[in-house]
């Protein structure tokens, strides 16, 4: 019976600044197929600007009209904006996050799928230009990756760690720009998500 996989998550998961139009989840894919040929199917519904209310929203649509197998969720970066060199308060505040991630999972629970969250890999703050408005900085992604792997341990829900990893990585190398992957971080990224999923019994 051939199976089937689901993304839900913004730029990152969509693919952007691949340059060969691919992203992570195609490589991903790809990687299977060439192990498991024709025994999977796959969906990415990521949304390149999306926050975890647009995941959320998408899902409705998205996620509840579809029969998966597993669904992958790595959304959240585009919650972490601030105003450069500036107190201002983040987009989204610590307990609308939390609301929100509560809220996908409860939405994703419907299904029969299993679940696997990503965390949010670092991102190069030094890449932001003094022109830049929003910016966003490692230690609030060092914060949310706590929050939603606690969300995710009090679910039971899987949670596959990246962060600690990649911030040790030569990301100018890996990175097209402050926050996204070149096709050879997505291919990485790939490679590590075949690897984990392989590893936990998921594929």
């Amino acid at each position: 019976m051939v199976k089937s996989i689901g993304m839900i998550g913004d730029s990152i998961a969509h693919g952007y600044h691949d340059e060969y139009g691919l992203g992570y989840f195609a490589r991903f894919a790809q990687k299977i197929l060439s192990v498991h040929s024709g025994e999977y199917v796959f969906n990415n519904m990521s949304q390149s600007g999306d926050n975890i209310a647009d995941a959320t929203q998408r899902a409705i649509h998205e996620v509840l009209s579809r029969n998966f197998d597993l669904i992958l969720v790595n959304i959240g970066i585009n919650d972490l904006r601030r105003r450069k060199d500036s107190d201002l308060l983040l987009d989204f505040s610590e307990g609308a996050r939390k609301m929100y991630w509560n809220k996908l999972l409860d939405i994703l629970a419907l299904t029969k799928a299993k679940i696997v969250v990503l965390d949010l890999t670092p991102v190069i703050e030094e890449r932001y230009s003094k022109q830049a408005t929003l910016v966003r900085y490692n230690a609030d992604v060092e914060r949310y990756n706590e929050i939603i792997k606690e969300i995710c341990n009090n679910r039971n829900i899987a949670f596959f760690s990246r962060y600690d990893s990649w911030k040790k990585r030569e990301l100018k190398d890996l990175y097209k720009d402050a926050t996204h992957p070149n096709a050879k971080g997505h291919q990485i990224m790939a490679d590590e998500l075949y690897d984990y999923l392989n590893a936990h019994n998921f594929i």
